[in-house]
């Protein structure tokens, strides 16, 4: 039968408590009324004092990294945190809203190092060892205000419940599934995260965390596309400075580029010019030809002169003109 409670889940202000304290324990029979508990639950809203409780937090680290997440997926932190109804999650113990706990951050960006090889030294720099601490500190990631519906009622499919419980069966597809309702935090959702420290460290530290949220993902199912996030690290003075360094030469590049090709069409325009014009004419023509000529970048420059040479050396009425002749010769040598 179903245990009796003082309290009904309905009216209840505080989701961690009432997950505790008003959720009965769950007996064969009552999935039904277990759900409707648990939909009760993550009807919940935020506190009002919330509000004011984060922006305290916000001024009370302000030499710190600062990363936005929001949830791509269903977040489930705590599965297995003693609950009544067989599976946990982790709420904030005093507002009774999701949270990211800092020491599950620090053992995400631990793994991270990991698996990119940080080095040894960098490693116990950030994170510490048994010897000594690390000089960065992972704050417990705070739900961005003005959010509502943060949980959602979610579902686990255990499909060989003996198998999985003593092992004294076999899993075989005559097994009956055992659904099991419980909490989850729904995509969506915002959360501010800080990272302290050295500026150096904090910044190194908080690239490996805003990698491992983003590939690896936070508590469990993760393999089931749970705990993943999009991140959004807020840059270090040194990464802004780069970058900013970086898109001006990505700039003077376009501009050489584009100035490069207007270049190239110019010289194409003369290439034809020269290719088509009259020796018998070339005292006229001359002047305004070496004019344009001197306009195209030395590496063109020196090109098109060498082909209107060429051309005028090819001709009987202007190879022996020397005085025609000069100028042109006089380009070539500036382009060396």
């Amino acid at each position: 039968m179903r245990l009796p409670r003082q309290f009904p889940v309905r009216g209840a202000s505080h989701a961690g408590h009432a997950l505790a304290r008003r959720v009965a324990v769950k007996v064969g029979g009552q999935e039904d009324a277990l759900k409707a508990d648990l939909k009760a639950v993550a009807s919940i809203r935020v506190p009002p004092v919330y509000e004011a409780a984060f922006q305290r937090w916000q001024k009370a680290l302000p030499d710190t990294v600062r990363l936005e997440a929001t949830t791509r997926g269903p977040l489930a932190i705590g599965l297995g945190n003693p609950s009544p109804f067989e599976v946990g999650l982790t709420l904030h113990h005093t507002y009774g809203v999701p949270y990211l706990p800092g020491s599950a951050l620090k053992g995400l960006a631990l793994r991270a190092a990991w698996r990119n090889g940080v080095p040894a030294d960098v490693v116990r720099a950030i994170f510490g060892d048994t010897t000594s601490a690390g000089f960065v500190t992972f704050w417990d990631g705070w739900l961005v205000p003005g959010q509502t519906d943060l949980l959602q009622l979610d579902t686990v499919t255990v499909h060989h419940p003996q198998y999985y419980g003593d092992g004294g069966e076999w899993p075989t597809d005559f097994d009956d599934p055992n659904p099991v309702a419980f909490l989850s935090v729904r995509p969506g959702l915002r959360f501010e995260l800080r990272v302290g420290g050295p500026s150096e460290h904090a910044a190194y530290a908080a690239r490996l965390l805003e990698w491992s949220l983003t590939h690896l993902g936070l508590g469990g199912k993760t393999n089931a596309g749970y705990g993943g996030f999009a991140v959004e690290r807020e840059k270090s003075e040194a990464e802004r400075e780069a970058e900013r360094v970086a898109a001006e030469a990505a700039e003077r590049e376009r501009q050489a580029a584009e100035e490069a090709k207007k270049a190239e069409g110019r010289a194409h325009t003369l290439r034809q010019r020269i290719a088509g014009m009259n020796p018998g004419k070339a005292k006229a023509e001359l002047p305004p030809l070496l004019q344009q000529i001197d306009d195209l970048p030395p590496p063109l420059r020196r090109e098109t002169a060498q082909l209107l040479l060429e051309r005028l050396q090819g001709d009987n009425r202007t190879k022996g003109d020397k005085a025609l002749l000069k100028p042109v010769r006089a380009r070539l040598e500036d382009g060396e």
